[in-house]
């Protein structure tokens, strides 16, 4: 008798827990556009044309001097730096808020371009560290987002 006690509290609680953890799981998977973060695409190389579409030309001499544009490296910094962490990284150019295109210069330091979608610069600079130039980019973002009024995460 004791046992089937249990057995009923706990399927009890267990049946009522179930709509609370599938009501957070739908909040969680459709969750509302203010809790969009932006997305940043990391660009191989300069573009006359960085939007949606396949019409994306390379600027003559944007490549990096037969050096690797280190886009895997860039996207680790875009995930490490706290700077950063209002955003979110994707691969896919159509789905991107914010483009970032930084080019080595090996031993020269590292320039960095960033635009937003419609393909205006908003920010560039330079500096000797991949990760300074990354936290720079970022920051560059934070603040063209608040210019906006729009907080960075949201």
């Amino acid at each position: 008798m004791k046992h089937s006690s249990v057995r009923i509290l706990f399927l009890a609680f267990g049946l009522g827990a179930i709509p609370s953890i599938q009501a957070a799981q739908t909040e969680n998977s459709n969750s509302p556009t203010g809790t969009h973060r932006p997305i940043i695409y990391v660009m191989p190389n300069a573009v006359t044309n960085p939007g949606p579409g396949d019409n994306s030309q390379v600027v003559v001499d944007s490549s990096h001097n037969g050096k690797d544009p280190q886009i895997a490296k860039i996207y680790q910094e875009l995930q490490r730096r706290k700077e950063c962490q209002p955003f979110s990284e994707n691969m896919i150019k159509e789905k991107a808020d914010y483009f970032l295109l930084l080019q080595h210069g090996g031993g020269k330091g590292n320039r960095w371009a960033v635009s937003n979608k419609n393909g205006d610069v908003i920010a560039s600079g330079d500096s000797l560290l991949l990760g300074n130039s990354v936290r720079d980019a970022c920051v560059a973002i934070s603040k063209n987002l608040q210019d906006q009024g729009v907080p960075a995460g949201k």
